[in-house]
């Protein structure tokens, strides 16, 4: 005769529990469970479970709890202070199986709830499972318990009724090491889910047929088991629904709200979050996965079949195309596979454990169980892996690189955004500033993940700083002059946040930004600065975008006209282009270099233009259109950076802040401690004073810029004697030419994470003599660039 099985109480009937909670029926056991969604019930019921009418009815009774909700705050209510909550009802000396993903401090805080309420006599079993509803509902799960001996011992054979006999973990460090082991798993499933959507809407960019692609990209060592279950579904509109984007949202937000906390850098998930947090704000989050591919191919990208630079993807084989897909994925999975072991080691995870785990479930990949364990050794070494080299017959991560930028290069060709495919780019590029030539692939991980304890404290100092904005603000009970001066709630009111965000870090000391500065993203104009009269205001009368390019156009009447580019010469009247950029091909929309290389103004199209938004000489108008970080430099206070390459002649942003007169700044020179600290955040608008002009705003004073206490990111920018951006005058309307946008262009290609700088003294031909002169040197200001070319001294 058969043991008689113990009931189980289950608390949460979603797609994982619903399975594991039937297959327990299956095996036996009474199993009364509890859902909100009452048709659920019924399901169970039919299934031939048990139902209850809230959680503590539920658990009457039953040594056996199995909590499967979808988040930390339903665990919360369902257990402790919902409407008749589970552990109350508990009997002495039950376990409590907490199988959903929550964060590692939730589960342990959980654990000092019991203690402190008196049932430290609960057995918590911190238990989150993987696997997909399929797996649960036979029984077959990857399940990573943390917990006590005593725990272990009275869970086990419950556990092992729900998982995979080869996959149920007993994870080293009690309670919270098991969802430690879940959320670096996670980071691998995070990165994959999203991969597969990239690489087959790379794929359909360079013009693929998806099942062909599907099949090579399984046959190749860029195989991950994400990308070989979801693909099936997208080749069938995305259906059944099997696992919401919500889902993996939800996963995704733990791992980056750890790695926070921790310090801890995962640079790889932190861009799948960005395209999962872009699928939810356009409608997908409720949608299977699989439709995230909808990013890629709903975003009015190119084809290879379409018309293209010569040299670019249209002129490859299928199969030189099928390589390129292959490279990204291969990349890809690589750096997943870094960032996953690096993050597990730093919360202190048992390494082949992690491993063994990993290849064995939904994260793997061939790159993670070919490359793996010599990652494993590195960091275990340390600092040492930095120099290993490739061995022989083995590809170094500087060849992995290389053919990854030719893979971003044909995205960009064709438009086609990558998220993850950039982002592994940029680790890459930083793995391989400071290691040897033939760099093994394997050292990746000792240098983008890692960081020192000392930046640990940093970061936690900008959590502080930022946490009253998550935590607070927009709530009834906020501070209003607190919420009013958050830079992160200046930053993300602005309307670019979501597509171009501006971010802060501090990875070096304990500053922040001054609580009195505040982000704007237009200038201000003080109430004495003249304006022009409505009367004075003009616009092109350009029925045509197209004709905003030509001296036809009344907003280019001072442009001087272009050498370099044909006459047009349709509707039989030869026209000359006039306008500031670049009409076609690679360069459209980028400043022509006549004009880069010179200190010419920019004359654009405005708000008071016939002409479209869209027109392409509004390209300042139409505003910044890369994402820019604040960082904390070495010797220079605060820089700004860009996360993606910005290209020659681009538009990077303006130098915005409060437009007042000359005299005000004067004042506000002597007001300052150190004038010449002032002088760092005002820029004079004197590009066209000219004090024998018939225009009084022109024959006036220059107005100047102060950007000190109200400005974009763009008042961060450091200062350097060999610079990579140059600011130029940009005038919309003629009539305000006295108050015209000081706009920075990239005056050459500048990477990703490079430092972005301007020259503050631009023009000054007067420096160098003022540098050899000792009576005017003990006044001037020291230069902090270190560049070849420093002249010493700003000013």
């Amino acid at each position: 005769m058969s043991e008689e099985k113990p009931p189980v109480s289950f608390i949460g009937l979603g797609a994982m529990g619903f399975g594991m909670a039937t297959h327990l029926v299956k095996q036996g056991y009474p199993v009364t469970g509890f859902d909100v969604w009452a048709p659920t019930l019924e399901r169970f019921r039919a299934a031939g479970g048990l139902t209850a009418t809230n959680p503590s009815e539920a658990v009457a009774e039953k040594l056996f709890c199995v909590c499967m909700v979808a988040t930390p705050q339903q665990a919360q209510s369902v257990l402790l202070d919902g409407p008749d909550p589970a552990v109350p009802a508990l009997p002495k000396g039950a376990v409590l199986l907490l199988c959903s993903t929550v964060p590692c401090d939730y589960v342990q805080s959980l654990e000092r709830q019991l203690r402190n309420i008196g049932r430290d006599d609960i057995l918590l079993v911190d238990s989150p499972v993987s696997g997909g509803a399929a797996r649960a509902a036979d029984g077959t799960l990857s399940i990573m318990a943390g917990t006590s001996d005593a725990a272990v011992e009275k869970a086990r054979p419950l556990l092992a009724e729900m998982a995979d006999p080869t996959k149920l973990y007993m994870v080293q460090g009690g309670v919270g090491a098991g969802s430690n082991m879940k959320m670096v798993h996670q980071v691998l499933a995070a990165c994959q889910i999203l991969a597969a959507s990239e690489a087959m809407g790379f794929a359909q960019g360079l013009g693929l047929d998806l099942a062909r692609t599907q099949k090579a990209v399984l046959a190749s060592d860029a195989w991950n088991w994400m990308f070989e279950h979801r693909t099936p579904r997208m080749l069938t509109q995305f259906q059944p629904v099997a696992s919401a984007v919500n889902i993996i949202v939800k996963d995704t937000a733990i791992i980056t709200a750890e790695a926070k906390r921790r310090g801890f850098r995962v640079p790889m998930t932190t861009a799948a979050e960005s395209g999962y947090r872009e699928a939810v704000a356009k409608g997908y989050g409720s949608d299977d996965d699989s439709s995230l591919l909808r990013l890629y191919t709903e975003s009015g990208t190119g084809t290879a079949a379409t018309a293209a630079p010569e040299g670019s993807s249209a002129d490859k084989t299928d199969e030189e195309r099928l390589a390129l897909v292959v490279d990204l994925l291969r990349a890809i999975n690589l750096c997943a596979a870094g960032e996953s072991l690096a993050f597990a080691n730093a919360v202190g995870l048992d390494l082949d454990q992690v491993l063994d785990l990993c290849v064995n479930a939904a994260g793997a990949s061939t790159m993670l169980k070919i490359y793996g364990p010599p990652i494993i050794n590195a960091l275990r070494i340390g600092a040492a892996s930095k120099n290993w080299t490739a061995t022989d017959g083995s590809p170094s991560l500087g060849e992995v690189a290389d053919r990854l930028q030719h893979v971003v290069q044909s995205a960009e060709q064709l438009k086609v955004p990558l998220f993850l495919g950039l982002e592994a780019s940029r680790v890459f590029r930083e793995a391989l500033q400071s290691g040897p030539p033939g760099l093994a692939v394997a050292a990746v991980v000792n240098l983008p993940f890692t960081t020192s304890s000392q930046s640990t404290t940093h970061a936690a100092n900008m959590e502080n700083a930022i946490r009253p904005h998550f935590f607070k603000h927009g709530r009834p009970e906020s501070d209003p002059e607190e919420e009013r001066k958050c830079h992160w709630c200046q930053i993300r009111s602005f309307k670019t946040h979501k597509s171009i965000p501006i971010t802060i870090v501090n990875e070096l000391d304990e500053a922040v930004l001054n609580p009195e500065f505040r982000f704007i993203d237009h200038n201000i104009i003080a109430d004495d600065v003249p304006v022009a009269e409505e009367a004075f205001r003009v616009g092109c009368d350009c029925t045509d975008d197209e004709d905003c390019m030509y001296g036809t156009c009344q907003c280019l009447d001072e442009m001087e006209p272009d050498d370099d580019e044909d006459d047009d010469g349709s509707n039989g009247r030869p026209r000359r282009k006039r306008f500031a950029y670049y009409s076609s091909g690679s360069k459209a929309g980028l400043l022509k270099n006549r004009i880069l290389h010179s200190r010419e103004p920019i004359y654009e199209c405005h708000e008071g233009c016939n002409c479209s938004p869209q027109c392409p000489n509004r390209v300042v108008e139409r505003g910044r259109t890369v994402p820019l970080q604040i960082f904390r430099t070495e010797d220079r206070g605060w820089g700004v950076r860009c996360p993606v390459d910005i290209k020659k002649g681009q538009f990077v942003d303006r130098y915005l802040g409060e437009i007042i007169t000359s005299e005000e700044a004067d004042r506000r020179r002597t007001q300052a401690s150190i004038s010449q600290r002032k002088d760092v955040y005002l820029f004079a608008l004197d590009k066209f004073s000219d004090p024998d002009s018939i225009d009084p705003l022109l024959a006036a004073p220059p107005l100047e810029v102060d950007g000190e206490w109200m400005s974009g990111p763009t008042r961060f920018i450091n200062h350097s004697c060999e610079p990579n951006m140059r600011i130029f005058a940009r005038v919309g309307d003629h009539a305000d030419k006295h108050i015209h946008d000081l706009a920075l262009f990239a005056i050459r290609d500048i990477p990703a994470g490079e430092e972005l700088t301007f020259d503050y003294v631009d023009g000054l031909e007067t420096m160098e003599d003022d540098a050899h002169d000792p009576n005017k040197k003990k006044d001037m200001t020291k230069c902090l660039c270190h560049t070849k070319s420093c002249r010493g001294f700003l000013w």
